[in-house]
């Protein structure tokens, strides 16, 4: 598991630079303009704008469906990421000396995740039998608890197609707290809203 999660976070990954709104409104009206005028590159260039205020709203509605303090940890600033079709959320959640970074993979869209979230889907059935490794379901959604290495992790699979992992890090944090973190998340809201439902 962590293998495909290094495969999907790793490798030139962009941070995000959060750039000042254009009204969402506007971009579309010079679209339909253009268009109307028969001038569609321009038409193009607009919708290319269009996307970009579009992905900054849905990563400010993601990072607003990420409790700011989850059992005594206090979330740090959210951090996004995209690159190659893929995009991720990340966030560090620290108490005192303990933290537990939050990642989901595929979570502004799923097209690039489709391949990559089966096969996850079948490394994680096939390995819940394995030794240090617990298989158990959140919200319904399959969970796998690893304690083979040096500090708990736990992975979800969500059902938009991406994948949520929580790291731990920290003498205080074990697999009971991590588990407990992970279902304080309110997955289902946070799962039904990357599925393009209402939340």
């Amino acid at each position: 598991m962590k293998r495909v999660m290094c495969l999907i976070l790793s490798s030139a990954f962009i941070l995000a630079v959060p750039a000042s709104a254009e009204d969402i409104h506007e971009v579309f009206k010079k679209v339909e303009e253009y268009a109307q005028q028969k001038n569609f590159p321009k038409a193009l260039e607009e919708l290319q704008w269009a996307q970009k205020e579009l992905e900054k709203m849905h990563q400010a509605r993601l990072a607003e469906l990420l409790p700011g303090s989850i059992d005594g940890f206090t979330g740090e600033e959210p951090q996004f990421q995209s690159a190659m079709g893929f995009s991720s959320i990340e966030r560090q959640y620290v108490k005192g000396d303990d933290s537990i970074r939050l990642s989901i993979a595929g979570a502004a869209g799923t097209d690039g995740m489709g391949g990559l979230a089966g096969l996850a889907k079948m490394g994680m059935m096939m390995g819940g039998t394995q030794p240090g490794k617990e298989q158990f379901r959140i919200d319904g959604r399959t969970a796998t608890l690893d304690t083979s290495g040096g500090s708990p992790e736990l992975t979800v699979l969500l059902e938009s197609g991406g994948i949520l992992q929580l790291q731990a890090d920290g003498e205080s944090v074990n697999a009971a707290s991590l588990k407990k973190f992970a279902q304080a998340l309110k997955l289902g809201d946070l799962d039904s809203y990357l599925k393009g439902g209402k939340s």
